[in-house]
């Protein structure tokens, strides 16, 4: 079990490279200090020394480092077990779609960006808000520029309103977001809002979270303590605040070049954008929508890579989007405080429309059933990938106390472990213990078990006084 509390990167290459789960992000690739690894061909890849293996780092087998492992979104702990760290006890509901301050619907009255987005313009609109008010001074986001192949979107910063627009839309192909992180700490960027799906969210809050007693080590100095900790927690720091999209799958290449190129003979670059709605439909700029059955994309196009993922609300982002059972309107979930507060000051410059919760059934109905199905779907894994359903909760003391253990029968100096720790810690607190409940513990409110063939029972939506509605929501101002 010592590895529960500092994964390796050789367990990271075997587990999930090799074991199939790797979801591409390449968060492990950002993080890496010392230039082991490389993302080719959508994985990482160990170049730093052509004629050894897969799955060798000579500064994990010789002073120690594995932030790469440290911030895998497929190795434990996962998102259930980042819960306690994330939200402690400051948790106001939760459902099988994960904690939240606050869920409703809502829409964009910006026409330009709602012509573009891909249902109520919420994301985008909520961003360009935020530069304009100089809470951000930028965003990462995917979006297919200059450069890029047709439908095929690449990670981009964007630091104007116009750039900020231009992103609108989803395109349903993977894209590694978390590489941009790059460009923001190359252009100095201070605070920037970040969008990605949820297995690129999950690692911003590990960077945030995971405890840098792990970049402890015997042989360590405190020099390569401080550039570790300096990829482990510097890229997070920069994020003002993180927008998760949901997600049930992304599709494969061969969709677009094809499904749609070769055999429905529309040129790539006649095609505006995308959405999923029971089917997936295909926006053409000279007007007209295709359509693919969706069970027929899930079954040929799917990624197997997203087979291994239970987080379809991106259960770890300040706020969460989507827009299942809606009509050009966005499901959105306040998941953090920094999300209301910064809510409540975007709906107060009247540039949205809001609905509670409750007056959108079929979207709440249509939200838990998506929700659930991802989290029963994760195929059983290796120990170290957390999908055990007794796995503990994340706890940075416990992390902190084996990090310690691993060094006390060493021949370091006091001196020189508290040299180490200042480099790692800087002026972060010290580990502290997990305050709130258990993962697997029962979500409040959750009907029981069906029995037999009975049919399962969705628990009602919630009142706008019991989150249902935005912050700024008021009866007055629904009726209107």
């Amino acid at each position: 079990m010592d590895s529960l509390y500092h994964h390796s990167f050789k367990d990271m290459m075997n587990d999930v490279v090799a074991g199939g789960s790797c979801c591409e992000c390449g968060s492990c690739v950002l993080v890496c200090p010392h230039n082991v690894i490389e993302y080719v061909d959508g994985k990482p890849k160990q170049t730093a020394k052509e004629s050894a293996s897969f799955d060798y780092c000579g500064i994990s087998e010789g002073v120690g480092c594995d932030v790469c492992a440290a911030v895998c979104p497929r190795l434990w702990p996962r998102e259930p077990h980042l819960k306690g760290v994330t939200f402690g006890e400051d948790q106001a509901y939760e459902g099988i779609f994960g904690v939240y301050r606050h869920i409703f619907v809502a829409r964009t009255k910006h026409e330009d960006v709602l012509e573009r987005a891909q249902d109520g313009g919420i994301v985008t609109a909520l961003m360009a808000w935020a530069r304009e008010t100089g809470r951000i001074d930028g965003a990462v986001v995917s979006a297919v520029g200059e450069g890029d192949d047709p439908c095929f979107p690449t990670p981009k910063v964007a630091t104007s309103v116009e750039q900020i627009k231009a992103s609108a839309a989803s395109w349903y192909t993977y894209c590694p977001n978390p590489l941009a992180l790059e460009q923001v700490k190359e252009q100095d960027l201070k605070q920037v809002a970040f969008v990605g799906v949820p297995c690129q969210i999950t690692p911003l809050r590990k960077m945030e979270y995971i405890d840098p007693s792990i970049l402890l080590a015997a042989k360590k100095k405190p020099q390569i303590v401080a550039r570790q900790r300096g990829f482990l927690k510097g890229y997070q720091e920069r994020i003002a605040f993180s927008i998760g999209l949901f997600c049930t799958e992304v599709f494969r290449p061969e969709l677009m070049t094809e499904r749609i190129e070769q055999q429905m003979g529309i040129p790539l670059t006649e095609v505006s954008k995308f959405n999923v709605k029971g089917e997936v439909l295909i926006y053409k700029k000279s007007g007209g929508i295709e359509t693919i059955p969706l069970e027929e994309a899930m079954h040929e196009y799917q990624r197997p890579e997203c087979r291994h993922c239970g987080d379809f609300s991106a259960e770890m982002a300040d706020i969460a989007c989507g827009g299942v059972g809606t009509d050009r309107a966005t499901i959105v979930v306040l998941r953090t405080q920094k999300a209301v507060d910064i809510w409540r000051d975007f709906e107060a410059s009247g540039q949205v429309e809001v609905w509670p919760i409750e007056q959108n059934k079929k979207a709440w109905n249509i939200l838990q059933r998506l929700a659930r199905r991802q989290r029963e779907r994760i195929p059983a894994n290796t120990l170290r990938s957390g999908v055990d359903a007794e796995m503990p909760q994340y706890s940075p003391k416990e992390e902190s106390v084996a990090a310690h253990a691993l060094i006390a029968a060493a021949a370091k100096q006091p001196a020189d472990l508290d040299a180490c720790l200042d480099a790692a810690y800087l002026d972060a607190p010290r580990a502290r213990e997990v305050v709130g409940y258990l993962a697997g513990m029962p979500i409040p409110g959750e009907p029981p078990a069906p029995v037999g063939d009975e049919k399962r029972k969705l628990p009602p939506p919630p009142k706008p006084e019991q989150g249902g509605a935005s912050p700024g929501w008021t009866p007055a101002v629904g009726a209107a």
